[in-house]
């Protein structure tokens, strides 16, 4: 079976992209993404999809940064899909949010994959994992000691995000490009055996195929067999959540008893899918389990256990409940901002204002995450807090209000972020969830006869 074929059998059986609907392509430059490209865009045809591109500048290797990008743009526009492009200063954000790079990196990648395809109308984002990158994970989480849940890795289809590639060798892709002659980009980065995946791939996986060299084919076979075993364990664990869980804003509780009741495993996928509701990707161990399960289990009606990334775990009585404690939210007044330059320090956050006295021809509301145009005869007197609970907007595209604490749900924004992020007020009315979403009845429209450009700069620490 060709490569082609391959791919095309996999988005059918999984249905991962389905007539009409347009795919946005995560596009690094590098040969597992670009041959993604040119075998979605050969497939296209077939199976009616359009397609776009999105590449996010990481700005962390210079001028091959630049070169990257340059190569993503190129490829674009020879095939004549629109491309989407974002720069973010990952090295800063991983510094401010206390994250190691390859994790900054994977949530500004995501994060702008997601918000271009809102803003943008794709209902698909396409990512370029494969079965190498499977067997990696694989290998990662067991050594972690994640339980059988973790183990299953990486999903072909989750929410909007697919993974057409999944079950392809990255042997069998670069065979693709040397038949075709696909160019593309090195990563210099890929070769630091000091990163934890390029140890795993260069170092550990060579050693497991001297001993077997059928290791990944016999990872897959295995990996095929946890999915199925991970379907069942899952069901018991949504039924149980169906019924057993209540909610108090940041706060899970559940009765200690039925708790009780449930097998070893499927009381495990219960408590991951509470932690990762709590913080969205929070991939839970075996260690954690193990703290819960001392709480749980212990004679004392009062007992109570800290886990890691800030979760407490509490038994009161016939009661548990997990809460994920936050830092210091920024302060809750609201502050003013006019046109020209204003420091918000709460937030970290520049945030400039200009009229644009030349209107241009083309009407558009969205240049990148952290800048925006608004009609300005429709806005009044603007300000900046934080979020409260009940708040709702129209995000963009969208004509219903929407109420803010489902779209930070939506978008993946864990709970402790939510009340930093500033939110850009006409009078009564969130116009801008700042780096993320506007709202849709102050965009520019072809009635527009002035706008007002707005731009989120962050601010620099000395």
């Amino acid at each position: 079976m060709t490569l082609v074929h391959k791919v095309k059998k996999i988005i059918e059986k999984e249905k991962l992209i389905e007539p009409g609907e347009r795919v946005l392509v995560g596009l690094s430059g590098g040969i597992d993404s670009t041959v993604m490209l040119y075998l979605l865009f050969r497939i296209s045809e077939d199976l009616s999809f359009d397609l776009g591109v999105a590449h996010i500048n990481h700005l962390l290797r210079g001028e091959e940064s630049e070169r990257d990008e340059e190569f993503v743009r190129n490829l674009a526009e020879s095939l004549s899909l629109a491309c989407h492009v974002g720069r973010i200063d990952v090295k800063r954000e991983a510094g401010e949010a206390g994250k190691s790079l390859q994790h900054a990196g994977r949530d500004a990648r995501y994060g702008f994959f997601r918000e271009t395809a809102a803003e943008q109308g794709y209902q698909k984002i396409a990512v370029a994992h494969t079965l190498d990158d499977q067997v990696e994970t694989f290998v990662m989480r067991m050594l972690k000691g994640t339980g059988l849940r973790g183990l299953s890795a990486i999903p072909v289809k989750r929410d909007n995000i697919v993974r057409p590639l999944l079950t392809a060798t990255r042997a069998q892709i670069e065979e693709y490009g040397r038949m075709y002659n696909v160019s593309f980009v090195h990563d210099s980065s890929n070769e630091k055996t000091v990163y934890e995946r390029n140890f795993v791939r260069k170092r550990i996986i060579p050693l497991m195929e001297e001993l077997n060299p059928a290791f990944r084919e016999k990872v897959s076979f295995l990996l095929n067999d946890l999915i199925a075993v991970n379907r069942m364990f899952d069901a018991r664990a949504h039924d149980f959540m169906k019924t057993r869980i209540s909610w108090d804003d940041e706060t899970a509780s559940l009765g200690v008893e039925a708790l009780k009741g449930l097998d070893e495993e499927t009381r495990f996928r219960v408590m991951a899918h509470l932690l990762d509701q709590l913080e969205p990707g929070f991939i839970a161990l075996r260690e954690h389990m193990r703290q819960i399960n001392n709480v749980l289990m212990g004679l004392g009606p009062n007992l109570a256990a800290e886990l890691p990334h800030g979760f407490r775990v509490k038994k009161t009585y016939d009661r548990l409940t997990i809460t994920k404690l936050n830092p210091q939210s920024p302060s809750m007044d609201i502050l003013p901002v006019m046109e020209g330059s204003n420091r918000l320090d709460p937030f970290n956050i520049t945030l400039m204002i200009e009229s644009l006295r030349e209107l241009g021809e083309t009407p558009l509301v969205f240049l990148d995450p952290l800048t925006v145009l608004f009609d300005e005869d429709k806005l009044g007197m603007l300000k900046v807090r934080s979020f409260r609970e009940g708040d709702r907007f129209v995000p963009l595209g969208m004509k219903a209000l929407v109420k803010l604490k489902d779209f930070f749900i939506s978008q993946k924004i864990p709970r402790e972020k939510r009340r930093h992020i500033p939110l850009l007020l006409s009078d009564d009315h969130i116009i801008w969830v700042v780096g993320h979403r506007m709202d849709d009845r102050f965009k520019v429209t072809g009635d527009t006869l002035r706008k007002i450009r707005i731009h989120a700069d962050p601010i620099l620490s000395s």
